[in-house]
């Protein structure tokens, strides 16, 4: 059932991402959010799963899908609740640009929403 909703969730992005000018896999992503230590950023939170395999697994489909996916734990991130690996697309800098950026990607992917997180 879980492969099967993460090849939905991905074929879903990827069409919803060629429609706001993305969609070419990235080769250079990061496992984990990296702005400047302590200043807050934008990610589109996509799921939330209990152990990191299944959220690297998440992730991988959709950065084949053309999305630039990570995983976080959430343990290192305010307001998140501790215990959660957390497939994302981002991050973006918090600003109205990048919060736009975010809210267009979740036009895209049913049940996702964004989230500002900040270091804790």
């Amino acid at each position: 059932m879980l492969t099967t909703f993460v090849i939905v969730v991905s074929t879903v992005a990827h069409s919803s991402m060629a429609a706001v000018g993305a969609g070419s896999p990235r080769t250079d992503w990061a496992s984990s959010p990296t702005p400047k230590a302590d200043a807050p950023f934008v990610v589109v939170q996509i799921s939330s799963r209990p152990t990191r395999a299944q959220a690297q697994t998440e992730a991988q489909e959709l950065r084949r899908a053309g999305l630039d996916a990570g995983v976080l734990r959430s343990d290192l991130y305010a307001p998140m609740n501790k215990g959660w690996y957390v497939v994302y697309v981002g991050p973006f800098p918090d600003t109205a640009e990048g919060r736009a950026k975010a809210e267009a990607i979740t036009l895209g992917i049913k049940d996702s929403l964004v989230r500002i997180l900040q270091r804790r």
